[in-house]
């Protein structure tokens, strides 16, 4: 049997057992959904869209950015629409086809091959680190919980992300990488205060999302306006979690675990599984409506 074909079956045993374990929390509180207050309020449910909307942007032109300091400067609404059109593709199992479509359209477009190689690894190095900070948050807020083993990843992902980000390293890494490949070095303007700037613009990206996730739960539970920070924290670290578990597109099951874990004691298990299943299709919506804004800007041309 080949190595692809057990992968494929490796894959989809895992994915069973995330089922699984769902099925049966799922049958152990179907009481708990049944009786639960849920209350839906549309204000909330628009407030988180407009929130993730926004946050397209601003994660769009962090890579933008990152773009320009690895060499390729393009006009904004390019780099737009290269990333919403690409999105969609994330979609797909392996977690890395948003980023193959965004080389692929980015190179029908001119930009450089090696800039835009170089500015996913600048970009993916943002989001690790970036959501670490937020996990580590989480578990600040939770002094109650025992999660040591996410408290070591996160400090490892923010120590390894801080490492890989300083620009001589950065610069080094990809440089060395291209003359093994027998490449022209890549001429990058890279400082500290650029990738802090764009460490603070991912920051924010972030902190959009984990508030878009709040409002949700506000939306479909009565839950007070206290627990904002925590259920912010909880979100972008339980994505960061799901982001790491490549193996999963968008980090399905995994995602969910977490967020089921982060938020126990005052979320209950009822309200934290609607809500993480609730937001993720807001979140494939906001996707959608991004992709029609990418193919309208494309248009446009």
């Amino acid at each position: 049997m080949s190595r692809s074909r057990l992968l494929s079956i490796g894959h989809a045993l895992v994915v069973l057992l995330i089922l699984a374990f769902w099925g049966k929390a799922l049958a152990d509180n179907w009481q708990t959904f049944v009786t639960y207050p849920w209350q839906f309020d549309g204000r909330y449910m628009l407030l988180a869209l407009g929130l993730l909307m926004l946050q397209s942007f601003v994660v769009a032109s962090v890579w933008w950015r990152a773009l320009a300091l690895t060499g390729a400067r393009i006009p904004w609404l390019l780099g737009m629409q290269l990333f919403f059109r690409a999105q969609i593709a994330r979609y797909l199992p392996g977690g890395v086809w948003d980023l193959v479509g965004r080389f692929v359209l980015g190179n029908q477009a001119g930009v450089g091959k090696r800039a835009m190689a170089a500015s996913m690894g600048l970009e993916m190095g943002l989001q690790a680190l970036s959501g670490a900070i937020f996990l580590l948050a989480a578990l600040a807020l939770r002094t109650d919980l025992d999660a040591r083993a996410y408290l070591g990843l996160g400090l490892a992902v923010t120590a390894g992300s801080l490492l890989f980000l300083a620009p001589p390293i950065f610069t080094t890494f990809v440089n060395t990488l291209l003359e093994l490949l027998k490449k022209p070095r890549l001429d990058m303007s890279l400082t500290y205060w650029g990738i802090f700037q764009l460490f603070l613009l991912r920051l924010f990206g972030h902190l959009l999302i984990g508030l878009g996730f709040a409002f949700f739960v506000m939306g479909v539970a009565p839950v007070p306006a206290s627990h904002i920070p925590l259920l912010t924290a909880s979100f972008v670290g339980a994505w960061l979690i799901g982001y790491l578990a490549i193996i999963f597109p968008m980090g399905v099951g995994v995602r969910e675990g977490v967020l089921v874990l982060l938020t126990s004691g005052f979320l209950p298990f009822s309200v934290a599984t609607v809500a993480g299943v609730g937001y993720r299709l807001l979140i494939a919506i906001r996707d959608l409506v991004t992709a029609g804004v990418g193919a309208l800007l494309r248009y446009m041309e």
